[in-house]
Parts: C-alpha cells; sequence; structure tokens
C-alpha cells in the first residue's frame, strides 16, 4: 500500500500514462505510414516512397503525389537575396506537368498536404500552455491533465511525421537512447547522491542556458546557421535536458522526503519530467538529422 500511495508512484503513473499515449500514437501513425506504402495508398492525406538508408533499412519518404490540375503553386526555401545568412520562400506556379518537373529538379516542393500537421501543431502549442498554466498554477488537476493527454494525444503523430521526414530507423534509435538517459538520470537522481535541485548554481546554469536554447531557436527562424552549428547546440540541449532530468527526479525524491504526497504535486513533477524528455528527444532528433 505505501507503494500505491507515495509520491513518486503517483508521479511515474502519470508520466507513464502520457509517454505510453505519445509512443502509442507515433508508432500506430508509422505502421499505418508503412501500410499504405504496401497498399499504395495515402495515410493522413500522405503517400510514401521506399527508400535505404546506408545500413540497408526500409526508409518510408513522404511525398505529395502530383497535382491533377495546373496551374499549381511550388515552393522552395532559398537564401535571401538582401541577405544571404537569411532565408526567404520562394513561390511560383507549376503551369503543367513538365514544368513542375523541371521545378522539382531546381528545388521546388509542392504546396500541398501540409496544412493538417499545421493546424495539429497549433493545437499542440495551444493545448502545451494549456497545460503548463494549470501545472504552474495547481488551480485545477483535473483540468491540467485532461490538457496534458490532449497534448500528448497530438504530439504522438507530429513526432511521427518528423521521424519519417528524417528517418524513422534513427528515430527508433534515438527513443532508445531517450529511455537510457531517463533510466540512468532516474537512478542517479532519485539517489539523492548528490543534491540537484538545491544547488544554486546548477539552477543558474541550467536557466541561463535554456534562455540560450530558446534565443538560438527564435533566430533559427530567421537566420540560416550551417549544420554544424545546429549539430553542436543540439548535442549541448541533449547535455541540458539530460541535467534537467537530474534536477526534476531529484526534486522528486526531495519532496518525497519531505512528506509531499499530494496528486497536485505529482502532476506538476509528471509534467516537468515530460518536457524534459521531449525537449531532450527532439534536440537528438536536431542531431541526428542531415
Amino acid at each position: 500500500m505505501l507503494l500505491e500511495t507515495s509520491l513518486f508512484f503517483k508521479t511515474i503513473f502519470i508520466l507513464c500514462g502520457q509517454l505510453s499515449i505519445v509512443l502509442g500514437t507515433c508508432f500506430y501513425c508509422i505502421r499505418g505510414a508503412r501500410k499504405a506504402f504496401e497498399n499504395n495508398t495515402s495515410f493522413a492525406g500522405m503517400h510514401f516512397r521506399a527508400s535505404m538508408n546506408m545500413n540497408k533499412q526500409l526508409d518510408l519518404v513522404p511525398y505529395s503525389p502530383a497535382p491533377k490540375h495546373y496551374p499549381c503553386k511550388m515552393f522552395k526555401q532559398a537564401p535571401s537575396k538582401d541577405n544571404p545568412t537569411k532565408s526567404e520562400t520562394i513561390t511560383v506556379m507549376a503551369m503543367d506537368k513538365d514544368h513542375r518537373i523541371k521545378l522539382i529538379k531546381d528545388g521546388y516542393i509542392d504546396m500541398q498536404g501540409g496544412e493538417i500537421f499545421y493546424a495539429a501543431f497549433i493545437l499542440w502549442t495551444i493545448s502545451l500552455f494549456l497545460c503548463t498554466f494549470f501545472a504552474s498554477t495547481g488551480i485545477s488537476t483535473q483540468t491540467g491533465i485532461i490538457f496534458f493527454t490532449i497534448s500528448s494525444l497530438i504530439f504522438g503523430p507530429l513526432l511521427a511525421f518528423i521521424m519519417l521526414e528524417m528517418d524513422e530507423n534513427d528515430g527508433f534509435n534515438a527513443l532508445k537512447i531517450i529511455f537510457l538517459v531517463t533510466l540512468i538520470t532516474g537512478l542517479i537522481g532519485y539517489s539523492d547522491i548528490y543534491s540537484f535541485s538545491e544547488s544554486s548554481f546548477l539552477i543558474r546554469l541550467l536557466s541561463i542556458s535554456l534562455v540560450g536554447l530558446i534565443i538560438f531557436d527564435f533566430v533559427r527562424i530567421f537566420k540560416r546557421f550551417s549544420r554544424s552549428a545546429i549539430k553542436i547546440k543540439a548535442i549541448f540541449g541533449a547535455f541540458i535536458f539530460s541535467v534537467f532530468l537530474l534536477f526534476d527526479f531529484n526534486l522528486l525524491r526531495k519532496k518525497s522526503d519531505f512528506g509531499v504526497n499530494d496528486w497536485d504535486t505529482a502532476f506538476n513533477l509528471a509534467f516537468q519530467i515530460y518536457l524534459d524528455i521531449i525537449n531532450l528527444l527532439l534536440e537528438i532528433l536536431d542531431a541526428m538529422s542531415n
């Protein structure tokens, strides 16, 4: 009974439930993409063709089928003429099939099929913001968990799309890394070998580093960075969020030692650890992508 009512159990119960939703919906979408490829159909409005990675594994590549009507819009990202360090979206009209093929060879892609993912991203952002609000204020844990679940349900398909865009095999490897890092940091942080959550130096380091990562990603929207710079930032980000995991698992231990044992605190801690894991995963995927 002690295990069933402990803060650790409540926190891990919420955390594992949400991560299961993310992984379940992610794997469902990837499985749906593979079935769509095998049956030469579409999944979520997208078509897929087969490719082979360097390890001779099947890699599904999303693509948009040729439009049935012309003219049609096509676009590509290119350095700005005024400032080569910035990128801009160039939009053109393909007048017929031959013209479209020529534009594809020049790096253009069809402007279709991505609306559902943009809408999903917006909904995910809104639900995540609302979840953050309820987790930080403690106004209503039940409402917060509802938005938590909605956020996880939306993020799963988005994660599947990210993995399919790069190479789902690398994505599976990233998930294995996440599992090991979470397990190791959980064991170290919760064992209280070092009081990570009480270190003022660590708190300042994590705060400054997080602000730096946010600024970099914001500037990245408007400015082009080399692949090496992005990879260095992603590796640094993965390190920082690994330390965040140590911090939050240690915080869980500290609160348990002080006798805190309620669902509001468990929800707050589970959400913090969840964000650490998701951000760590995104940084690793960014480091692995080409």
